[in-house]
C-alpha cells in the first residue's frame, strides 16, 4: 500500500493520490485500507515517515562520502552543493507533495521540518570541520546561512511545494549553471575577507 502510494506521488503528485488509485495499484481493498489508516491524510503521513527515514539516511551517507575524500575547500564546497542538488532533484516529486500537504497538515509540516533540520546538521558537519579556513566571523551562523540559501534556491528551481502543473519548465543547462553558481557563491561567502569589504555609507556592519 505504501509502495503504491509512493508510485502515485512520483507520477502525478499530491493531487493524483486517492485511496481508489492506491487500492487499484496495491490490490488492497478500500475496506482493508481503512482498517490500516483513517483516510488519505493518514496514509500520506505514513508514506512521509517511510520516505523521509530512507532519504535522510541517504543524504547522511552522501555527505560522509564527500567528507572522506578530504578535498581542498575550493573543491569540497562545490562537491557538497552538487550532492545536495542531486539529492533534492532525485526526490523532488515526493518532497513537493509533502511540502504541499504540510501547508494544511501540522503533523506533516512538523515531520518535514525535523527532516530538514537533520539535513542542515549533516551539511554543516562537513563545513564546520574546516571552519579554520573561513574568514567569516561566525562560522556556524555562516554555514547555516549557506544551507538555507542553497536549499531555498534549489527548491524554488525544482518547484518544490507546488503541483506538477504549476512548475515552470527549465533547461538542463540552467540547472547546471545554478548548481555551479551556488557552489561558487558559497565558497566566496565563507572565504571572503570581511575586513576588506567596504560597505556603502549608511549600512550597518556586522
Amino acid at each position: 500500500m505504501i509502495e503504491a502510494a509512493i508510485e502515485v506521488l512520483k507520477e502525478g503528485g499530491l493531487s493524483a493520490l486517492t485511496l481508489a488509485e492506491v487500492s487499484r495499484r496495491s490490490r488492497v481493498s478500500i475496506g482493508s485500507i481503512y482498517c490500516r489508516v483513517d483516510g488519505k491524510d493518514a496514509l500520506l503521513r505514513e508514506v512521509q515517515a517511510v520516505v523521509l527515514h530512507d532519504i535522510e539516511r541517504e543524504f547522511a551517507l552522501l555527505v560522509n562520502r564527500v567528507r572522506r575524500k578530504t578535498l581542498q575547500l575550493p573543491e569540497l564546497i562545490p562537491a557538497l552543493v552538487r550532492e545536495l542538488a542531486m539529492y533534492l532533484r532525485r526526490h523532488s516529486a515526493l518532497l513537493s507533495a509533502f511540502m504541499q500537504q504540510g501547508d494544511q497538515d501540522p503533523i506533516v509540516e512538523a515531520v518535514g521540518r525535523k527532516a530538514y533540520q537533520q539535513n542542515v546538521l549533516d551539511f554543516k558537519l562537513v563545513l564546520l570541520e574546516r571552519h579554520s579556513e573561513f574568514h567569516h566571523p561566525d562560522p556556524e551562523q555562516a554555514a547555516t546561512t549557506c544551507f538555507t540559501v542553497i536549499y531555498a534556491s534549489l527548491a524554488r528551481f525544482l518547484g518544490l511545494g507546488v503541483s506538477p502543473s504549476g512548475q515552470s519548465s527549465t533547461s538542463e543547462a540552467e540547472w547546471k549553471q545554478l548548481v555551479e553558481d551556488l557552489g561558487l557563491m558559497t565558497l566566496a561567502f565563507l572565504t571572503a575577507d570581511s575586513h576588506a569589504i567596504q560597505l556603502p555609507s549608511g549600512k550597518l556592519e556586522r
